[in-house]
């Protein structure tokens, strides 16, 4: 091994647990969750919190193993760790026979374990509610024409109990022509679609607070668009759209994509856990993806085939009923963990063809794999097809997620009590990911290896330019609430005995000091650019030296995070206030709505029951 980095096994407290003699040859293995222990001397005590077992290793050991969270083989975790922790010089054997000392005193997780918890999942436990279905626009009138001409010619519309063109457009006259092409779309639908604009919200909101008149304020946090006067609302509609479908299951469309569903351009067999960067592959324009062949059922049908289910019927429905341990590579034990008799799909996604959504490039810096390969590949350059922003984006096998971070078509299981979006500016599909993973720690969001095709109205380009500046405010809530999210072997108490307990971490904020909230901000802001650092410094190691383009990408991009940690001051910046505004008013700015999105969390529950009971449309109660 190398001198500068000893991998040795020297330490043990009790003997190793006997190597399963009946485990398949082709087994892979995980780290599992453990409790460390310094004690002193580069010795570390391991305690695990799934079996009764303890060892005491090196502390380069429990270095090392933590970069074995994702199933591999023994030699696959070997040569992982020699390549990406070059002081280990490239001692593969010597590593292998460190895990395999560390496996058999009991400390890795086995895949066929994994596999076997699967097979034996609950089956047939309830049968998923009704489904509603939701369009959501804002001043593109000509997006939602096409998107309705794409759902009468290409969707199964009469399975659903109802549809909703939510409108939070500003223009009255775009307002009217979406009223108007609802009721064109109603001639022909074989389910009448209902208009849900400005009025038809003006009346929830008085329907509610007649309802809850305690609960006002909340209320309008949450609904009330002069609340947001001059601020973009995306989160607003969204949780329109949930209290028009409690108790059933909601697909939320945006109003610029097309009802059409195309297979992965690299679907593969068996399915994963994993939690990173989606796939990707780039193509010179919408043409070249648009020919291939759609898929026979639509992604609203699609979207509803494991929505809801539990775990076992999930993988019934996805033909993956007994998986085998091979199929489990590369997944992540942390949400493999999770796993339990409780697990459902409690939100579906997709992956998208065209535009991805956002301008900024940065997750192209994240790629790893084939999907980089095929970022670096000709003939276009590297900047060249970050910037003309026509992708695939997505999954190439069923892909199960502990945190929804939402596509263009998005499923929820609103039988189950969701929490509310956060009104106004981006980042709110983010936050709602990260509240309702606290909220239900055992269920799981469902990436589909398919995609549907998102093509904006107006031109964008990406922006590849290195940055190292970070908005936060709904990053910093969202880390802030993950970091606080209950671990796997707690007691685990239902979603409504948890609200309290997410509306006081929103109360703690509220109630922080400058000095407080400032040390959390640079923390975040320290620990993004950090991670960028290390990943670019890998990814450096690892470019082709005959590309020059894209070694230059990643040298400025690197000196731009460096030269950021260089700096002295670290100014603060908070989505949705002026970038001049004063650093105690931006706290002062940041404490009003974290106590006012406690409040609205607080009132939330009731909130639902009572939408639940109301006639907010004209038309009559909803079906």
């Amino acid at each position: 091994m190398n001198n500068e980095y000893d991998l040795s096994y020297s330490f043990t407290l009790n003997s190793p647990a006997p190597a399963r003699g009946d485990a398949p040859a082709d087994d892979l293995y995980a780290f599992g969750a453990c409790e460390e222990f310094n004690l002193g001397e580069g010795a570390v005590l391991l305690v695990s919190l799934s079996r009764a077992r303890q060892a005491v290793v090196t502390r380069d050991v429990a270095i090392a193993l933590g970069h074995c969270r994702e199933y591999r083989s023994l030699a696959g975790h070997a040569r992982h760790l020699t390549q990406y922790m070059p002081e280990l010089g490239g001692d593969e054997q010597g590593v292998l026979r460190v895990l395999e000392n560390v496996r058999d005193n009991g400390l890795l997780e086995s895949a066929a374990d994994c596999a076997e918890r699967l097979a034996d999942a609950p089956r047939g436990v309830a049968a998923p509610p009704p489904s509603r279905v939701f369009l959501i626009t804002c001043d593109r009138p000509d997006a939602v024409e096409r998107l309705l001409e794409s759902m009468l010619s290409g969707a199964d519309l009469s399975r659903h109990r109802a549809l909703f063109l939510v409108d939070d457009s500003r223009e009255e006259g775009n307002a009217a022509r979406n009223r108007e092409l609802v009721q064109n779309f109603n001639l022909t639908s074989p389910v009448d679609m209902r208009y849900f604009g400005t009025a038809e919200r003006e009346a929830l909101i008085d329907g509610l607070i007649q309802s809850l008149p305690d609960a006002e304020d909340a209320v309008r946090f949450l609904l009330d668009r002069r609340r947001w006067r001059g601020h973009a609302t995306y989160g607003l509609s969204r949780t329109v759209c949930l209290l028009l479908s409690v108790g059933c299951r909601a697909i939320m469309l945006d109003d610029d994509v097309l009802c059409r569903a195309i297979d992965s351009p690299y679907r593969t067999e068996g399915l994963q856990f994993f939690e990173g960067m989606s796939e990707a592959d780039f193509y010179p324009g919408p043409e070249a993806w648009m020919r291939t062949p759609p898929r026979r059922e639509d992604p609203i049908s699609g979207h509803l085939q494991c929505l809801g289910l539990g775990l076992g019927d999930t993988l019934d429905k996805l033909g993956l009923a007994s998986p085998g341990p091979r199929q489990f590579e590369l997944s992540e034990e942390r949400l493999l963990r999770r796993v339990s008799a409780d697990s459902r799909v409690l939100i579906t996604q997709n992956g998208t063809f065209g535009d991805p959504g956002t301008g900024d490039t940065a997750w192209a810096f994240s790629l790893s794999g084939d999907s980089l390969a095929r970022l670096l590949a000709g003939p276009a350059s590297v900047e060249d097809k970050l910037t003309h922003r026509q992708y695939w984006m997505g999954w190439s096998r069923p892909t199960f997620a502990g945190r929804a971070n939402m596509s263009q078509v998005t499923g929820l299981d609103n039988s189950a009590a969701l929490p509310p979006y956060f009104p106004a500016w981006r980042g709110e599909d983010l936050l709602f990911g990260a509240f309702t993973e606290y909220l239900f720690p055992q269920a799981f969001v469902l990436n589909y290896p398919w995609a549907v095709p998102h093509l904006p109205m107006e031109a964008r380009v990406g922006d590849a330019t290195a940055r190292a500046d970070v908005a936060g405010g709904m990053s910093l809530i969202e880390n802030y609430i993950a970091a606080r999210r209950p671990g796997e072997y707690a007691p685990g108490p239902g979603p409504l005995e948890r609200y309290p307990a997410l509306v006081d971490i929103l109360r703690t904020l509220g109630g922080s000091s400058d000095a407080e909230l400032a040390a959390a901000y640079r923390r975040e802001l320290g620990q993004e650019r950090a991670d960028a650092v290390r990943n670019l410094g890998d990814l450096l190691r690892k470019a082709p030296a005959d590309n020059a383009q894209w070694r230059a990408m990643l040298e400025e991009r690197r000196r731009v995070y460096l030269k950021a940690l260089g700096d002295g001051e670290v100014p603060v910046r908070i989505g949705g206030v002026p970038a001049d505004m004063p650093e105690h008013a931006v706290w002062d700015h940041f404490r009003q709505l974290a106590s006012g999105y406690a409040a609205a969390l607080a009132a939330w529950p009731a909130i639902r029951e009572a939408a639940a009971s109301l006639d907010v449309n004209s038309a009559g109660p909803l079906p």
